[in-house]
This record gives C-alpha cells, sequence and structure tokens, in this order.
C-alpha cells in the first residue's frame, strides 16, 4: 500500500464528530485560558459571532472547516498550542496529513 493510501486510511478512521464535539465544549473554557472570550476567538478565526455562539452553545454542530480553523489560529499561539496538544485536537494522524514534503513538489533541496 503507497504511504498516501496508508495516511487517507488512517485519517477517514479518525473520529471527526467526536473530536468537533469536544472542541465546542471546551471552546468557552479555551477562549478564557486565551484570554480572550468566544467572540474574539470568532473573530480571529474569521467565523461568525452568531454561529461560534450556537457551536458553544451546543445548538448547531461543528463543521470540520471550522474546526480547521479554529485549530490552525489555536496552533499560532503558543499557550493555544499547549492546549491544543494537551486537549488532543490535532491528533497525529492529522498532522501526517498536514505535513508536505516540499521535495515532492519539485522545490530543489
Amino acid at each position: 500500500m503507497v504511504m498516501a493510501d496508508q495516511m487517507m486510511e488512517k485519517l477517514d478512521g479518525m473520529d471527526r464528530e467526536a473530536l468537533m464535539e469536544r472542541m465546542a465544549s471546551e471552546l468557552e473554557w479555551i477562549s478564557g485560558e486565551l484570554g480572550d472570550t468566544t467572540s474574539g476567538l470568532a473573530a480571529r478565526t474569521g467565523l461568525d459571532f452568531g454561529r461560534m455562539s450556537l457551536i458553544v452553545s451546543g445548538k448547531r454542530k461543528m463543521k470540520w472547516s471550522e474546526y480547521m480553523s479554529i485549530l490552525f489560529v489555536l496552533w499560532d499561539d503558543d499557550k493555544g498550542k499547549g492546549i491544543v496538544e494537551e486537549r488532543g485536537f490535532f491528533p497525529d494522524e492529522l498532522k501526517a496529513a498536514m505535513t508536505i514534503n516540499r521535495n515532492a513538489h519539485g522545490v530543489p533541496e
């Protein structure tokens, strides 16, 4: 099996729903830990505050694209990165899929 196929198989086996539900339930706490509010976090991620409020309250499910937006904003902050790592919001399978081998894309060494 090709390495990319193995990676996709691992990604397919990842429980995205559980990750999104867990993150949604912790967003208010995460914002507070970062010294921010959920509206501030929404603004930093480019998400609509009304939508973020519905996600935090459990009235709307988070979309995968929203999860990834929040994840990368958190990952770009030292304290946020620690929270992401501690809470397991960026599993190794997802990290591997996001890694780009520059040499495989024609960039000289």
